[in-house]
């Protein structure tokens, strides 16, 4: 994938994630598109840093329209993307389950590291408060992270149900 394609994914993200997104919200839940891209990015593409750049990027341009403080979110996305390229190393992308085990690991990580830093800037909210609404908002986001992963795979890996094929 070439880095402009991955620009324009993170800025219809971006877009939905701003306008359009609580049209389709469960429950009141939705999903971080932005955290999930950068999931999906950094857990397929070895040798490019998607997530990282564009995660820091949108996430900086996210606090700069919609936050109180300017930092966390592009902070928490990069921290993430990067312990997800670290643990990449130790998995097979081709495996769903992998993903899975990744994407709950990165939604705990960016979770916990965003209301951290929100914390350290006078945000009242409680972890408990994080803690209620991440199984909901992290099951509709592995959701999301399994549709933008079928979707992508065809094009990362070749032949991948020819398990002769090199």
């Amino acid at each position: 994938m070439k880095y402009w394609k991955a620009g324009l994914a993170f800025f219809v993200a971006f877009m939905i994630q701003t306008s359009l997104l609580n049209l389709i919200s469960i429950g009141g839940y939705t999903p971080n598109l932005l955290l999930c891209l950068v999931v999906v990015f950094s857990f397929m593409y070895e040798n490019e840093i998607y997530g990282v750049v564009f995660g820091s990027v949108f996430g900086l341009l996210y606090d700069i329209c919609f936050s109180v403080l300017i930092g966390p979110t592009p902070l928490a996305l990069f921290i993430t993307a990067v312990m997800i390229l670290i643990v990449r190393e130790f998995t097979n992308i081709e495996n769903i389950f992998n993903l899975w085990m990744i994407s709950a690991l990165s939604l705990l990580v960016y979770y916990s590291i965003h209301w951290g830093f929100n914390y350290l800037g006078d945000n009242p909210t409680a972890f408990v408060t994080v803690a209620k609404m991440l199984p909901w908002t992290g099951l509709y986001s592995i959701a999301v992270i399994t549709i933008i992963y079928s979707l992508l795979i065809r094009k990362v890996v070749k032949h991948r149900k020819d398990r002769y094929f090199r």
